[in-house]
């Protein structure tokens, strides 16, 4: 029997529709929610076409929802055929609420888009608050979404402001303020940065650091270079191959398991003449593989850069531009604190890779970022179920 006020279900949504960071924030936060003492029943809803390949927290079940993918036009398609997306939207939301409904989860916790994939969450909310139903409704946002402006724009032609004031019981922002102060730069209304809560940068730590994988255990001395879910980024690895046969040190390149085959071709292919090249698709323990390197190239991404400033491993950021500049504004960031190396262009790699190597030394910036946000996001989502009065019932009209 549930007991009132206690964290017993919690939903995590997880739109997915490029890459892995939204999902890897929430595996993270679902593993703390499961090692706690007393552990809820944790779901996570997702569209990921990768989540079949990536190791699941032990006790973490999944709702898979039709996947669908982001185009270069940032727009969003089906991978399940040629479907209409609306018809696609309108079934993902079908199961959202159907499991809502079922399942009556004491927490909702949405990742990065406060209205879902073109709004399919909508629904969702329409259900929570016509059946009063008692979950608590809780956005988490990465440190920086995109250039200020743009925010600003979206967010006020697709009604978000009224949302966030109107539906969501809190925001955690998976930052810090002094790195990226999103309440002032997205003009958040004071009733909304008083439900806001900075909870540090979400990342799962190492408490040990696992062997390597077996193709990789002869390699002594190495460069790693990771693309993320590998979309696009193929010059980056690339560049990177030709900058380690420059500086006489081997490197291995992670593709990503979403690298199309036209780019997988095209590396084998460029890298094919270069000695100690070891092109790998994923990394069960990227974490394992990083410890060990010597440096790191990699994008901008919110999860990689994390992990990377917290092994204290010397890292040269090549930042994703398009279509947002959420990369280029965290690498500038970060950089700008000492925490990493920032280089626009990847052919800069042939001179700046042999530089922070002879350099041989790690983030030693004074500035330390606060790593604890997925156990601080736990603790919050605690408070707000613990709290005397459930807020958003309030805000229902009688």
């Amino acid at each position: 029997m549930k007991t009132p006020g206690s964290l017993q279900r919690v939903l995590l949504y997880s739109h997915d529709t490029y890459g892995l960071g939204h999902l890897r924030r929430n595996l993270s936060i679902a593993r703390e929610l499961l090692n706690l003492a007393k552990p809820p029943l944790v779901v996570l809803a997702s569209g990921s076409p990768a989540i079949s390949r990536i190791p699941l927290p032990s006790g973490l079940a999944t709702a898979m929802l039709p996947p669908v993918t982001k185009t270069p036009q940032g727009d969003y398609r089906s991978l399940e055929g040629p479907l209409d997306i609306s018809l696609v939207r309108r079934a993902r939301s079908a199961v959202l609420v159907d499991v809502v409904a079922r399942w009556k989860p004491d927490v909702l916790l949405v990742d990065h888009s406060p209205h879902g994939m073109k709004g399919e969450l909508l629904p969702v909310f329409d259900y929570v608050r016509g059946t009063r139903l008692a979950t608590r409704l809780v956005l988490g946002l990465r440190d920086i979404l995109d250039e200020p402006n743009k925010v600003i724009d979206s967010w006020t032609a697709e009604g978000v402001y009224s949302t966030l004031e109107g539906t969501y019981d809190s925001v955690m922002v998976y930052g810090q303020r002094d790195v990226f102060d999103i309440g002032a730069l997205y003009k958040l209304p004071m009733a909304i940065a008083d439900r806001m809560e900075y909870c540090g940068y979400v990342t799962t730590p190492q408490l040990a650091t696992p062997p390597l994988p077996p193709s990789l255990t002869d390699v002594k001395r190495f460069v790693l270079a990771m693309i993320g879910g590998g979309g696009d980024g193929v010059q980056v690895l690339i560049d990177t191959a030709v900058a380690a046969s420059f500086a006489g040190i081997a490197c291995v390149l992670c593709t990503g398991p979403l690298m199309s085959r036209a780019d997988r071709e095209r590396l084998d292919r460029a890298t094919a003449p270069l000695g100690d090249v070891h092109t790998v698709e994923h990394l069960a323990e990227p974490a394992a593989v990083a410890a060990r390197a010597a440096a790191v190239v990699t994008r901008g991404g919110y999860n990689s850069l994390c992990e990377l400033i917290g092994l204290g491993v010397p890292t040269i950021v090549v930042p994703r531009r398009a279509p947002r500049l959420e990369q280029v504004l965290r690498a500038d960031a970060f950089a700008e604190r000492g925490l990493v190396e920032l280089i626009d262009d990847s052919t800069d790699l042939r001179s700046a890779l042999p530089r922070l190597l002879r350099s041989a030394t790690s983030n030693r910036s004074s500035f330390r970022l606060d790593l604890r946000g997925a156990p601080k996001a736990v603790a919050h989502l605690s408070r707000l179920v613990n709290r005397e009065h459930d807020t958003l019932l309030a805000r229902i009209p009688a």
